[in-house]
Order: C-alpha cells, then sequence, then structure tokens
C-alpha cells in the first residue's frame, strides 16, 4: 500500500526545491528583479512566479530574460514533471 501522507510530502519537497533552484537561477541572471512566487494550482500548473524587472532593464533584454525563463521552466517539466510558470512583467508606466 502507497503511503499517500509520505508520497504528497516527497512531492511538496521536490517542488520546493524546484521553485528554490529556479528563483536562484532568475537572481543570478538578474540580480535585481523581484519575484513573487505562488504556489496556488490551476489545472496541470504547479506553480507560478512573477519577476519584475528593474525598470532600466531594456525591452529587449527582458524579452531576452523570459525566453530564458521559459527554456528553463521546459527543463524543470522535462526533470521533474514540474510545470512552473514564469512571467516578466512590464515596467509600470511613467508620469
Amino acid at each position: 500500500m502507497v503511503d499517500t501522507a509520505s508520497a504528497t510530502s516527497d512531492r511538496k519537497t521536490l517542488l520546493d526545491k524546484s521553485l528554490t533552484d529556479f528563483t536562484l537561477f532568475i537572481l543570478r541572471m538578474c540580480p535585481e528583479a523581484r519575484l513573487e512566487v505562488s504556489l496556488t494550482r490551476y489545472e496541470d500548473e504547479d506553480a507560478h512566479i512573477w519577476v519584475s524587472p528593474p525598470f532600466s532593464l531594456s525591452e529587449e533584454a527582458r524579452e531576452s530574460v523570459a525566453d530564458r525563463l521559459a527554456e528553463e521552466s521546459i527543463e524543470i517539466l522535462l526533470k521533474t514533471g514540474f510545470l512552473i510558470l514564469t512571467a516578466v512583467l512590464e515596467p509600470p508606466a511613467t508620469l
């Protein structure tokens, strides 16, 4: 018989590790970024990370960051089975 409490705990531990590794990856790429992590699940998604890059980051650089995050998200999905979605937010409009 499978111990579902243990399996759930192991899954959560692996997800926490994957999220920690992913956030460290993001912060190495863009140290000034602010991150918001959510474990709210929607359908097949396991977690979400919203990245607010510094205002000084160019649009081209933001797109490059978004591309790298998409690639890393796919790598994590293939390695662990966790679908961690990311979004690179646009800087707020200035008045």
